[in-house]
């Protein structure tokens, strides 16, 4: 099955006009492209653009408004979907700034020790693992502004938890 697949579907029977966003490591992305994503207004954002640690945004997350980007853009994103590092698939009736934001608020985590680590969920090869370790009620707020969480890696494509659905 195909995320488009996935998407038709749920703007079919969604209530709210839906959108579906790409999620990548900027590094990975740039393995895969030859060339780190170009921001372009509200469709292609680093999220760590604007942050204390905006130094790191170009091999950090990006996010990507699927309907908004450009040709090469969506090349690059199922060629590394094809590939060995994946991409995250959400499908969520909020703005491209408003999911942003909500992702932002989720990257950063506090260890047992106390010190503070980037929670590389933008990583689908992270998330795949993640997302199981995450207890009922953790996965329910982690998923809350998505419909949909989907991880495609090596061209295979799997719900990455099923609080998203």
């Amino acid at each position: 099955m195909s995320i488009r697949i996935v998407f038709e579907a749920w703007r079919a029977r969604a209530r709210l006009p839906v959108r579906l966003f790409g999620l990548a490591d900027g590094l990975l992305y740039s393995e895969v492209s030859g060339a780190f994503p170009n921001r372009t207004g509200e469709s292609t954002m680093a999220l760590l653009d604007a942050t204390p640690d905006a130094s790191l945004a170009d091999a950090g997350p990006w996010m990507f408004d699927c309907e908004r980007i450009d040709s090469d853009t969506q090349a690059a994103l199922a060629r590394l979907a094809r590939s060995e590092y994946g991409v995250s698939w959400i499908v969520s009736a909020y703005q491209v700034r408003q999911l942003a934001s909500e992702l932002r608020q989720r990257l950063d985590a506090t260890l047992p020790d106390g010190r503070h680590a980037m929670l590389r969920y933008y990583d689908a090869r992270v998330m795949r693992y993640l997302a199981p370790a995450l207890g009922s009620s953790e996965g329910t707020m982690f998923f809350s502004p998505t419909f949909d969480w989907l991880i495609e890696i090596d061209g295979k494509l799997s719900r990455a938890h099923p609080h998203a659905a």
